[in-house]
């Protein structure tokens, strides 16, 4: 076996002598393989990686290790004889790895989320060496023994999912730090951990599992309803719809980037036009997209006066090709005035669909590739 990121030597190697003192039936491993580039050149064809371990439990579960080329990212996957996954350790090439561990009731649901907190502890984070498989056993046993109920929080952030009665998740929480997410009524809560977009791509993004949580209608509606996002507790984007149509997006700021700001988007029906409305938090100014039979017509900034300071006017000359007039509002004569005009490819526009994309307009790009509820 190899040797790989980990939980420090000590912390396990005494956790795991403690839990042998005190079971009969300890777990054991009945079987482990092997595979790299070295001694497989197809590896990676076949599997999809370079490096690949894979042990199997006594009790009939198993762990599996990947590791991909470029930008070598890594994963190991806990699995139990229900094939859920009890546990993950992940990393990107240049950030340190992520442990999670999962807990379910008896009706197959997520009921708990365990964090190993690496800001608390990071010094406990090192190398430990196994051999022949005692590296994923060790871990194996931690995750056995783990007290969801009464965590240790200078170790371990857990999040817990609460059902109610009707098998509807209701609320998440976080202990120790308090986080908390509460359906009001009408609505649940779907809770589940997915990987982030570059999770095999990104040396520094990557190699990272998200709990996301979409509150959501509880039943069918009318057509009038919100949707709200959550990415390990942050809210993320904010849909209103009416009459089954997304007519309002509101983007919370993303952390990884400095200087995003919440943006709110609006669609209206004036004229037989749809107008779409996009205000940024901290600026004034306002950025109008106009369409009409499908076609983009006008694109606009307004100052906070309602003045068009800039803009932008399609039209649609030929088969196959857009015209494009754009202007610029010259203050001494109070008016806007032409700048250009360019001729483009009918093929090179957008559709108005982009208009209401929600991971179009903000920059949760990494967090979700497609956002899973529609109505």
């Amino acid at each position: 076996m190899k040797k790989w990121h980990f939980l420090s030597g000590a912390f396990i190697a005494a956790f795991t002598v403690f839990l042998a003192c005190g079971d009969d039936k300890a777990l054991t491993i009945t079987d482990s393989v092997h595979m790299d580039e070295h001694g497989d050149p197809d590896i990676q064809e076949r599997l999809g990686c370079i490096d690949y371990d894979s042990v199997t439990f006594s009790d009939g579960s198993y762990a599996v290790w990947e590791l991909k080329r470029a930008p070598m990212n890594r994963l190991t996957r806990y699995v139990d004889t229900e094939g859920r996954w009890i546990a993950t350790i992940s990393g990107a090439s240049e950030v340190s790895d992520q442990y999670l561990v999962y807990n379910y009731d008896s009706a197959g649901r997520l009921t708990h989320f365990l964090r190993f907190d690496e800001k608390l502890y990071s010094d406990e984070f090192g190398e430990f060496e196994g051999k022949e498989g005692d590296t994923y056993l060790d871990f194996r046993l931690v995750i056995d023994n783990i007290d969801f109920d009464r965590p240790d929080t200078t170790r371990h952030i857990v999040s817990r999912v609460v059902y109610d009665d009707d098998g509807y998740a209701r609320e998440v929480f976080e202990v120790p730090t308090g986080k908390r997410i509460k359906a009001p009524e009408g609505y649940k809560l779907e809770v589940y951990v997915d990987p982030c977009v570059s999770f095999w791509a990104s040396d520094l993004d990557g190699g990272r599992f998200l709990l996301k949580v979409d509150m959501v209608p509880l039943a069918s509606t009318d057509g009038t309803y919100f949707v709200k996002r959550f990415v390990d507790f942050m809210p993320t984007i904010d849909e209103y719809y009416e009459g089954g149509q997304r007519c309002k997006i509101v983007c919370h700021p993303n952390p990884s980037f400095t200087d995003n700001v919440r943006t709110t988007k609006t669609r209206s029906v004036e004229n037989g036009a749809h107008i779409y409305v996009t205000k940024y938090e901290g600026n004034s100014d306002t950025w109008v997209h106009v369409w009409k039979d499908g076609r983009l017509r006008e694109e606009r900034r307004e100052s906070r006066y309602g003045t068009t300071l800039e803009a932008e006017r399609y039209s649609y000359p030929a088969s196959g090709k857009v015209k494009v007039e754009s202007l610029r509002y010259d203050y001494r004569a109070k008016r806007l005035k032409p700048v250009s005009v360019e001729i483009k490819e009918r093929s090179d526009m957008r559709s108005e669909a982009e208009e209401m994309n929600p991971l179009r307009v903000s920059l949760w790009e990494n967090e979700y590739d497609s956002l899973k509820y529609s109505e």
